[in-house]
């Protein structure tokens, strides 16, 4: 089971006192990295998957450009064009309304266009399964748990994906 540091923040933006946890990354790998492991038990050369991946990636941006949904990767992840763009209420101190909302005032000249993206099912479900979390603090030294839910015996198995 692969095992993910994370370590504890504390959240000072809102009024209550809360803490939230962040991944501890153990780096990036490169995209020539990637390729390399990713040959690693064929007969693929690093450069020709270096080359394949660069022309599907060309041709995801193109269609993703033309407004379709693209996958990359069978059941991996699912990239699409998005807009991010609302009008609503305007409303006065007391919180009644002085000027309602007009869909005709939405634009997409006054949004903002990024890229979304959705994780196919399964695979949130596999990761889900197979990863534990580890805590750490701030210099990454782990910190000792009264309890690891991750590996709880009396905890309920998830059987495996098919």
């Amino acid at each position: 089971m692969a095992k993910i540091k994370y370590c504890v923040k504390e959240n000072k933006s809102i009024g209550t006192h809360s803490f939230y946890a962040v991944p501890v990354f153990n780096g990036t790998l490169t995209f020539d990295e990637v390729c390399k492991e990713a040959c690693e038990k064929t007969t693929i050369e690093p450069s020709i998957m270096r080359a394949a991946v660069e022309e599907y990636m060309n041709v995801v941006k193109r269609n993703v450009l033309k407004g379709f949904r693209v996958p990359i990767g069978n059941q991996f992840l699912t990239v699409y064009p998005n807009l991010s763009v609302s009008v609503k209420d305007e409303k006065d101190d007391k919180g009644n309304v002085v000027k309602p909302a007009d869909a005709s005032k939405l634009t997409a000249a006054s949004g903002k266009s990024r890229l979304g993206a959705t994780v196919h099912k399964k695979f949130s479900l596999q990761f889900a399964n197979e990863v534990s979390w580890q805590k750490v603090d701030a210099t990454g030294n782990t910190v000792d748990e009264d309890e690891d839910v991750t590996d709880d015996p009396d905890s309920p198995v998830t059987p495996p994906l098919e």
